[in-house]
């Protein structure tokens, strides 16, 4: 690097769920981070038991750009399992959403590392208390590689679209799914368990109505991301003209898996996560 070049600042976001009460503002964290030329953005907010911490997670990472992702651990997080679940759930959907390098780091306050739970000390826990905490953050950050990293972030393996009023009926909604260019024999969508499917099939791009024949129709169940799901499909082909079609009365589920098969009776294999919510936002 030479002395007129500028090194990029990275933007990183705060997050602090908090449980009964707020324990402290965090907010002067900010201009704390700025002098380390760091840019951050701080958000609190109460975390319920129905919050769907990942959903809201992946939708505030992808909604600006951060370049990485901060979360407060307070004692206050650890009263209830289901913070510890949700925020272990969170993690993961961002490691599938932002790839596997994606920086990730817990702010203790006021808790020592020995109290974090083992399934989030995997990842970088910072003790607020410690007068070095803002240079080991930027030290996860890697700030030097943050475009190198962005260059290697792979890019989407299918074209997801959304049409809302499918086939002029208000109440449904359908989501499309086809490749850029190669051919898929067998496929298989995957949707939460609890999640119910109205129609499903192949039919021409763009929207198009869906064959009222299938071939090879397969279904089952089985787990994604800790999560009861179920799979389905066919083996109509889907390609860069012909899509295949998930067809919903009612909300959209909060994940939708779609990947190829195979065999034309068998389970899924590596699949490609969306989250409607998120795809709607932006």
């Amino acid at each position: 690097m030479t002395d007129n070049q500028i090194t990029p600042r990275p933007r990183l976001w705060i997050s602090y769920p908090w449980i009964r009460n707020e324990e402290r503002d965090f907010t002067y964290l900010v201009p704390q981070l700025k002098a380390e030329n760091i840019e951050a953005v701080y958000d609190s907010f109460q975390f319920m038991p129905d919050l769907r911490l990942g959903e809201r997670i992946v939708q505030r990472l992808m909604s600006i750009g951060f370049d990485g992702w901060l979360y407060i651990l307070t004692h206050q997080c650890f009263t209830q399992r289901s913070y510890t679940d949700e925020l272990t759930a969170a993690i993961d959907q961002t490691l599938l959403h932002m790839g596997p390098d994606y920086p990730m780091a817990g702010l203790m306050y006021g808790i020592a590392s020995q109290q974090v739970p083992p399934v989030l000390r995997t990842l970088p826990c910072i003790s607020l208390g410690d007068p070095d905490w803002r240079r080991q953050l930027s030290s996860v950050l890697k700030t030097d590689s943050m475009h190198t990293r962005k260059s290697q972030a792979k890019a989407p393996r299918f074209v997801w679209k959304i049409h809302p009023h499918y086939e002029g009926d208000p109440s449904l909604t359908a989501v499309e799914v086809h490749t850029n260019g190669d051919r898929i024999q067998y496929w298989r969508f995957a949707i939460p368990k609890s999640a119910k499917v109205a129609r499903w099939g192949q039919g021409r791009s763009g929207g198009g109505e869906i064959s009222r024949i299938i071939f090879a129709e397969a279904k089952g169940s089985g787990r994604y991301d800790n999560r009861d799901v179920t799979w389905f499909g066919a083996a109509n082909t889907v390609s860069d003209t012909e899509s295949a079609y998930a067809i919903f009365s009612g909300p959209l589920p909060d994940f939708i898996c779609f990947g190829p098969s195979q065999n034309p009776f068998g389970s899924p294999g590596k699949m490609e996560l969306i989250w409607p919510g998120v795809m709607k936002q932006n």
